[in-house]
């Protein structure tokens, strides 16, 4: 077995095996997993056959996130897992580390330094929708403050990442009360199974509400998924009231330290692979 950078076909084989492992990825994702560090995404590879994966991108001089952690079902039980987690640990260094694990896993986490922050629960429903004259489209001029806004809520610099994800075929909300300022945004990206919101970054619930509704109406019929987390409360209670109903959950570990972030802010996380 040896460890080596992801190509572009191994990546499109770990994103189906992330849909496999019920994570649900988005359709066009491995398009925007290698802007951040392409040497960050890891594959084992077996008689030339990929056998796990692991990315762990990092945003800048101090901080990283892993995610894609996964062995093939025939391949667990073995080293595999374990060689892959000390390759991707030396690419991040010194950093410090997000991640978003499988809660059944934490105790293997913490061996490895990670501390846990707060969960993710993914709810899932088909909102009710309806219009908001505080909500438009994303226009060129928004780009740079969306960019803060996001910026603000995450930990490490993912500013070139997030200039793609706004400007690559997803869908674009922002809150601007009275026509002024954007004050909260949110992202919707096709997924193997309805449609992935993330990220969404609001002021407070209703402007949440409002973008996840003018969503809606952009999308109808579509069934949407949004991972909340749980050091925002009003953020289950909120998707619940949209008529989204939990389901998979994982917890957010970070190793070398703990970030400060303003998570009644963030009502949506942006992806479970890239942070």
């Amino acid at each position: 077995m040896r460890i080596r950078q992801m190509t572009s076909d191994d990546l499109r084989v770990v994103l189906g095996w992330a849909a496999d492992e019920g994570w649900n990825p988005g359709t066009g994702d491995g398009e925007f997993l290698a802007i951040p560090d392409p040497a960050g995404l890891l594959v084992a590879v077996e008689d030339r056959e990929p056998i796990g994966s692991i990315g762990m991108l990092r945003f800048g001089p101090r901080f990283a996130f892993a995610g894609l952690y996964v062995v093939r079902p025939d391949h667990r039980g073995g080293a595999t897992g374990a060689r892959l987690a000390r390759a991707a640990l030396a690419h991040a260094g010194d950093r410090t580390i997000g991640t978003d694990g499988v809660i059944e896993r934490t105790a293997d986490y913490e061996a490895l330094g990670f501390r846990v922050a707060h969960l993710h629960h993914r709810h899932s429903g088909a909102p009710g929708p309806a219009a908001h004259p505080c909500v438009r489209n994303l226009s060129p001029g928004d780009v740079d403050v969306v960019i803060a806004l996001d910026d603000a809520c995450f930990p490490g610099d993912r500013r070139v990442f997030m200039r793609a994800w706004l400007g690559g075929g997803h869908l674009v909300r922002c809150w601007a009360p009275d026509g002024g300022e954007v004050s909260g945004f949110g992202v919707a990206r096709r997924a193997v199974a309805g449609w992935r919101i993330g990220p969404l970054i609001a002021p407070h619930a209703g402007a949440a509400e409002a973008i996840v509704r003018d969503l809606a109406a952009a999308l109808p019929g579509e069934v949407l998924h949004i991972d909340v987390n749980t050091g925002n409360p009003e953020a289950a209670n909120l998707a619940t009231d949209l008529g989204m109903a939990p389901g998979f959950a994982c917890v957010r570990m970070y190793r070398n330290g703990m970030p400060e972030l303003p998570l009644t802010r963030i009502w949506g996380a942006c992806t479970l692979e890239a942070g």
